[in-house]
């Protein structure tokens, strides 16, 4: 049987035709429903060229969109790369394929430019092809589980965030389904699952890339501070996988490839039954989770509807100590710190700290840490007598590793109920300056006297009020010596004093 197609605007007849080059500059190359059209050598399109493709286009080298708009129209057609040798996507303008076939490649196919696959129904189809993607984005916009295939060939990114990541973004929408990203490098597999069981709102999608690093586990993924641990213990690569255009994300079941040189390579030392993923969430690691495979080489997260940037350590030596939750509120005239930790590595401990603005910290104590431990735990600590500094107090903690290396927590703040007539000193002792804290339920004139310990007046100084909490600042004079004194006033009619150290 013939089939027919339209080049220049002129409708031909044919059977599959076979042409050596195409080159359309300009032109529209039509190629209906039923019919094969095969290049062997280059497709090259430019200059508001189109193709319209509802059958079948075949090459053998290398496929270039130099137009400024879509080149294939209407998108119900395939292209087949065919080549024995490595062929190249490219040109200056992306192009969207409704369907993208590279089984028949031998060689490599290499991405020069970003491209989209599929609007509806489309489907990209590998075999055992290999796809370079070159820091370039593969867009899959057919939401259907299906809409990937392939036997071996993988999609290779394994460029680090510096170079740009290769990535595969499907369009998954509001289907559910087991989703199956081929990636891998040019030698070994490492494929990535989202087994979607609940589905997200439509229009979402979801992107996967991953890179091995050396073994210090350099460089890190984008958005990520620190390792926070220690490499020789961390896995040799870092998985991302990102939501976006999602109201509602699909609620999934995550599975990661890495190969046996990534754990077991001088100077790791993991024990790769031990190996369990964690999740960056923006300024740690969170604990350990999840199983290991080591048979298929696969680790699966525990977590659901829970994507971003994901390492994998062994359970014993995980990465960071973890901070869970840190609150602090007020009990009568004490404030009461509690803290928790998922897990710790190296931890000595956490030093208490308390700031009358928010800004200058002074260290309260501290609280001993754990070590390391995979186990969660829990801290509490009180700050006696903390309204006597005023109505207003913010905490944090310093958490040091044995090394010196510390992190500070997030500032939790605490409310006093406004304090009878009273006075202090902050902080206590001093060296030279200090604040002099009041409290006073009306506004007044208040005569301040400072004595040393032998009752000797040092100072007297005359200072206004306001109604509620005030605070003025002071100095010791050149000529005081170090020491205990007593500060006093009459404050609401009753005498309120407090005793100062100097240093």
């Amino acid at each position: 049987m013939k089939h027919s197609f339209l080049i220049c605007g002129a409708l031909v007849a044919a059977a599959p035709v076979v042409g050596q080059g195409l080159s359309n500059q300009g032109a529209i190359l039509s190629i209906q429903s039923g019919a094969q059209v095969s290049v062997v050598g280059d497709v090259t399109v430019s200059s508001g060229g189109t193709i319209d493709n509802a059958g079948t286009l075949s090459l053998t080298g290398n496929w270039t969109n130099a137009t400024t708009g879509g080149v294939l129209t209407p998108a119900t057609g395939t292209v087949r790369l065919t080549g024995t040798a490595a062929q190249q996507i490219g040109g200056t303008t992306p192009t969207t394929f409704h369907s993208l076939d590279v089984s028949g490649a031998t060689g490599p196919v290499q991405l020069a430019t970003d491209v989209s696959v599929g609007t509806t129904s489309g489907v990209l189809t590998l075999g055992a092809t290999q796809v370079q993607l070159n820091s370039r984005t593969v867009t899959l916009n057919n939401g259907a589980a299906s809409a990937l295939s392939q036997t071996t060939g993988r999609l290779v990114a394994e460029t680090t965030p510096a170079a740009g990541y290769g990535r595969l973004v499907w369009v998954i929408g509001s289907n559910t389904g087991t989703y199956t990203v081929p990636m891998g490098t040019s030698t070994a597999p490492l494929t990535m699952t989202a087994a979607i069981t609940a589905a997200g709102s439509s229009s979402g999608n979801l992107s996967f890339t991953t890179y091995p690093t050396p073994a210090n586990n350099q460089p890190l993924p984008a958005g990520v501070s620190s390792l926070q641990g220690d490499a020789n213990y961390a896995l040799d690569r870092f998985w991302v996988i990102t939501p976006a255009n999602y109201t509602i994300t699909p609620t999934s079941t995550l599975t990661l490839g890495y190969q046996d040189s990534e754990w077991n390579t001088s100077p790791n030392t993991i024990t790769e039954n031990r190996l369990r993923l964690q999740r960056w969430n923006g300024s740690n690691w969170e604990p350990s989770q999840g199983s290991v495979n080591p048979t298929a080489n696969t680790l699966t997260s525990d977590l659901q509807n829970t994507y971003g940037t994901f390492a994998s350590s062994d359970l014993n030596r995980p990465l960071p100590v973890t901070l869970v939750s840190f609150t602090a509120q007020a009990q009568a005239q004490n404030a009461l710190l509690s803290w928790n930790t998922a897990q710790e590595l190296n931890n000595k401990g956490f030093e208490v700290e308390v700031s009358l603005d928010g800004a200058n910290f002074r260290r309260l104590g501290f609280v001993a840490g754990h070590g390391t431990t995979a186990a969660a735990q829990q801290y509490r600590y009180t700050d006696a007598g903390a309204a006597r500094r005023g109505t207003l107090q913010y905490y944090r903690l310093r958490q040091l590793d044995m090394d010196g290396t510390a992190t500070y927590s997030a500032v939790q703040t605490v409310a006093f109920a406004l304090q009878p007539a009273s006075i202090a000193a902050w902080p206590n002792p001093a060296r030279d300056k200090y604040t002099i804290l009041l409290t006073a339920a009306r506004a007044q004139t208040v005569q301040l006297t400072m004595h040393d310990a032998v009752g000797r007046q040092v100072s007297q100084v005359v200072v206004p009020l306001q109604a509620g909490e005030n605070q003025l600042p002071a100095t010791f004079t050149e000529t005081q010596p170090a020491g205990v004194y007593i500060l006093s006033g009459m404050i609401d009619g009753q005498v309120v004093r407090t005793r100062i150290v100097r240093q």
